[in-house]
C-alpha cells in the first residue's frame, strides 16, 4: 500500500516525516510469508524500529497468515500500530472469539520528537501506550516491546490483576510470574492501593514461594526485566510510585505463570 506519507512493502513500512501534515490513519493486511515474521519501521529510508513477531505454542508458525492492522501517525509524531492474526485475508476474529490473536506494537515517537521516547525509559505499560485506563485489553492481545537499553524486540502476555482479585509479584530475572489470589497472604497490597506500608511489603515478600524456574526471589519491587540483556524494562525499583497503578500482571510469551497454592 502508498500514500504519500506512509508506503508500505512486505512487511517493511516507511514512514515520510516531511510530508506529515496531518493525522495519519492508514489499514493494511500485512501477509506473513515466514513462521517467525518481522515488521521494520523506516523513517525516512532509515531503519528505526524493529519488531519480531513471536508466536503462540498453539500457532508456531505465521506463515500463510495475515495481520490485519491500523497504521497511526499523529501530529505529535507519535506511531501506533496494531492487528489482528487471521488465516483468512479477508475476515479475522473479534475479542469475542476463542480463538482472537491480536499483536499491539509498543508506540514510539519519530526522531524530532525522540526525546519523548527518552522520558519513557523505565516506564510502565500504561505510560508506553499498550494499555489505557477505562479500557480492558483482551488477553488476546499480546504486547510486542522494545528494550529502552539494546534496542531488541520481546512480546508480553498479561492478566488483569484487579479483575483477578490478585496481586503478582516478578522473579529478580523476569523470568517468571507469580500470581497470588487475594486473602492467601494477610494484608498483602491490593492494585490499585494508595498506600504502601514497607514494612507490610517485608513481611509479605518473606511468605512467597521461590520461582519454579529463573533465578532470585519474588519482591513486590521487582522490575520486569529485558530478556535478552537483563536490564530493567518497567523500573519499579527507580519508580515505585507507579507500581500500584500497573494492574496488568505480564509474564513473557508462553510462559507458565507460578500460582501460590
Amino acid at each position: 500500500m502508498i500514500t504519500r506519507q506512509v508506503k508500505i512493502i512486505g512487511t517493511d513500512i516507511y514512514i515520510t516525516t516531511g510530508l506529515i501534515k496531518t493525522e495519519i490513519n492508514v489499514n493494511h493486511i500485512f501477509e506473513f510469508i515466514i513462521p517467525l515474521p518481522v515488521i521494520r519501521i523506516f523513517e525516512n529510508k532509515k531503519l528505526f524500529r524493529e519488531y519480531r513477531i513471536d508466536t503462540l505454542t498453539n500457532n508456531p508458525s505465521l506463515s500463510g497468515q495475515f495481520l490485519h492492522s491500523t497504521i497511526r501517525v499523529y501530529k505529535n509524531s507519535a506511531v501506533m500500530i496494531d492487528g489482528i492474526i487471521s488465516t483468512d485475508k479477508s475476515n479475522h476474529n473479534d475479542w469475542k472469539d476463542s480463538g482472537y490473536e491480536a499483536i499491539r506494537l509498543q508506540p514510539f515517537y519519530l526522531s524530532d520528537k525522540n526525546i519523548e521516547n527518552k522520558k519513557l525509559i523505565g516506564a510502565g505499560l500504561f505510560q508506553r501506550g499498550l494499555h489505557f485506563s477505562g479500557t480492558v485489553t483482551p488477553s488476546g492481545v499480546r504486547a510486542v516491546c522494545i528494550c529502552d537499553i539494546c534496542g531488541k524486540s520481546f512480546t508480553l502476555q498479561h492478566f488483569h490483576a484487579g479483575f483477578s482479585n490478585a496481586q503478582y509479584f516478578y522473579s529478580s530475572d523476569s523470568k517468571q510470574t507469580l500470581f497470588v489470589n487475594y486473602g492467601q497472604i494477610d494484608k498483602m497490597p491490593t492494585q490499585l492501593q494508595s498506600e504502601i506500608d514497607d514494612n507490610i511489603i517485608y513481611e509479605v515478600e518473606h511468605k512467597l514461594p521461590n520461582p519454579i524456574k529463573g533465578q532470585g526471589v519474588y519482591k513486590y519491587y521487582n522490575s520486569f526485566r529485558c530478556p535478552h540483556c537483563g536490564l530493567p524494562y518497567i523500573d519499579f525499583e527507580n519508580d515505585k510510585k507507579m507500581r500500584p497503578d500497573e494492574y496488568y500482571g505480564y509474564y513473557l510469551i508462553n510462559q507458565e505463570i507460578q500460582k501460590m497454592e
